[in-house]
């Protein structure tokens, strides 16, 4: 296994943190629009609410990863490109 710099470590927490993060809060803020958008069907109001819970956990998930590296340690089941 190769070596793993901190900067690689504080490098990949800023993506989860500043790129990941905000785009699945994003995607959390789209999908509860969608859920509460009386025009759409109830089907698809369901979907969306569904979406936007899937995408709010997400964001707290890349978030804890961006905490974790920099921490200092490796993400259960992190991988390195």
């Amino acid at each position: 296994m190769a070596h793993i710099t901190r900067a690689r470590m504080n490098s990949d927490a800023d993506y989860w943190q500043n790129a990941a993060a905000p785009r699945a809060d994003a995607a959390a803020a789209d999908g509860e629009r969608a859920a509460a958008d009386p025009n759409e069907s109830q089907y698809m109001r369901q979907c969306a609410a569904r979406a936007a819970a899937i995408a709010r956990r997400n964001a707290t998930e890349y978030r804890n990863i961006a905490n974790t590296l920099r921490a200092g340690e490796i993400p259960d089941g992190y991988e390195f490109d």
